[in-house]
């Protein structure tokens, strides 16, 4: 009788460990999406010279996200170009976009809130320009129209 009331008790004991183990905190964000500079890498050095950006982002509702069949023009990461002229970071106007469309990241049919990595593949070199230090200034856009916080990268050293 001793042996079935201890291990009643041993593996009711069990039972909330694994029940307290296997419950972690949901994070909670705000609903404004949130980023971060991580990185820029340098993946073709060579014309067109193009790298991968990689952004940190959080967002509290999972409303990232633009779906495959909406209006090919719009965008909701967007990316301006800068160079440094006579020690300044100046913003250059180019021919063509950098910006980018992040597809939907939440796929369910409710609200979670989501934390991950965004990156995008893009050219970075102004080869009309003689100047050879760039950087590049970000925000993202979710579906309900709130804009992040804008980031800077580090300076980029392009060759010339």
């Amino acid at each position: 009788m001793k042996n079935i009331a201890l291990y009643k008790h041993l593996l009711l004991c069990i039972g909330i460990m694994l029940m307290l183990t296997a419950c972690r905190k949901i994070k909670t964000f705000p609903d404004t999406p949130y980023i971060e500079f991580v990185s820029f890498t340098k993946t073709q050095l060579q014309v067109p010279q193009k790298g991968i950006l990689c952004i940190y982002f959080t967002d509290g509702d999972g409303d990232i996200g633009l779906k495959p069949d909406e209006n090919d023009t719009s965008y909701n990461f967007f990316i301006d170009y800068y160079e440094k002229q006579n020690g300044n970071f100046i913003k250059i106007d180019l021919e063509g976009s950098h910006n980018a469309r992040i597809p939907i990241l939440n796929s369910s049919d409710y609200e979670k809130p989501l934390e991950g990595h965004i990156e995008i593949e893009i050219e970075y070199n102004n080869y009309i320009s003689p100047f050879d230090t760039i950087q590049f200034e970000c925000w993202l856009v979710d579906r309900a129209g709130n804009t992040s916080n804008h980031i800077f990268t580090t300076p980029i050293i392009v060759e010339k």
